[in-house]
């Protein structure tokens, strides 16, 4: 195979940043058998590239600081704190396009016919417009994305015979916040969490996910299984989770280590990414869908037989802070079973 000359320039200057390099194995925190005990770990076995078919959906992450899923999105300027909540015979008086302007929150307990807006009332005990931006709710956002199809909007009408008009991220909306607070499902990492606190940031946590780990995750999850893996993009303090949707690895060569072999290899990730702003109808397949990449150069540590057992980044590299999925599906029950009419 021919190397390019623009590849012979990366592997010489990758490859001298890292003379020193050593086998660097994962911990039991960054094993990929975690995820699932029967994954491939022969590199020459790996599939180098792979996109799913059906990528997940974007949405926003409906920030807490903004008012989460009780933002009045609809409107030519959107509110999420200190507005009136409507009674039953209000509500009975207005047009279904002024209902269309209500939150995600307050329609879904019109929906139930909940006059006192339970849902409304659990989500101010958490939304705060002075935290962080970047808290939302991506957890929930991304597990639903990868297990659900996109909704559309929707019209239902209640026991009281008022008609709600659901946009696309309303329901997306609703769907994330159970996901992330309600539906009781446990995740499964490999990696972990870095902390904002400076005495943890020499820790194996904030070493984030090992290459080698996300290589072999990669390859297994999207390349032989053809099934999505989530991510915490952000190597720091913050958590940005994303669905992963596809990967693209070159081998540059090989590389120092104190490893039987070392593989110089530079991988690009593709996942979905927020929207700016919700919508009333789908965005996958629009001009609307969000995407973005990241580039992680790295190299292999592998073994005598040519197994994946550790890596080390290269320089720097841009990299994940760790791999997530949920253990379970997320199943809709108890006070949201409603929430599952609106994904018909």
């Amino acid at each position: 195979m021919k190397t390019s000359l623009k590849v012979m320039v990366i592997l010489a200057g990758l490859t001298s940043m890292n003379a020193g390099a050593h086998a660097d194995a994962w911990n039991s925190v960054n094993d990929p058998a975690q995820m699932d005990s029967n994954y491939e770990y022969t590199l020459s076995k790996l599939p180098l590239e792979a996109q799913l078919e059906n990528k997940p959906w974007s949405e926003t992450y409906w920030e807490t600081a903004i008012g989460s899923i009780n933002l009045r999105w609809n409107l030519p300027q959107p509110v999420g704190f200190n507005y009136e909540l409507y009674t039953r015979d209000e509500l009975l008086h207005m047009t279904k396009d002024e209902i269309a302007t209500l939150s995600p929150s307050e329609k879904f307990d019109i929906y139930r016919s909940h006059y006192d807006y339970p849902l409304h009332t659990a989500v101010l005990r958490f939304a705060n417009p002075h935290v962080a931006t970047w808290r939302g709710i991506c957890n929930g956002w991304s597990m639903s994305a990868i297990q659900y199809a996109e909704p559309g909007p929707k019209e239902v009408t209640n026991a009281d015979g008022i008609v709600i008009p659901f946009g696309a991220s309303d329901i997306k909306a609703l769907l994330s916040y159970y996901a992330q607070f309600a539906s009781g499902v446990q995740d499964v990492f490999v990696g972990a969490q870095c902390t904002n606190n400076g005495l943890f940031w020499g820790t194996s946590a904030c070493k984030d996910i090992n290459p080698g780990a996300m290589h072999v995750v990669l390859a297994n999850q999207l390349g032989l299984k053809k099934q999505p893996v989530l991510m915490d993009r952000d190597p720091g303090a913050e958590i940005w989770n994303q669905p992963i949707f596809g990967y693209e690895s070159k081998i540059l060569g090989s590389a120092q280590s104190s490893a039987a072999q070392g593989i110089l290899v530079q991988t690009t990730i593709f996942y979905t990414d927020e929207l700016q702003a919700p919508s009333w109808k789908p965005v996958n397949n629009t001009p609307q869908f969000t995407r973005s990449s990241m580039v992680s150069n790295y190299i292999l540590d592998l073994d005598a037989s040519g197994r994946i057992v550790g890596g080390s980044y290269v320089n720097n590299s841009d990299h994940p802070d760790y791999f997530w999925l949920p253990k379970t599906p997320v199943e809709i029950d108890g006070d949201f079973t409603l929430l599952n009419t609106l994904l018909k």
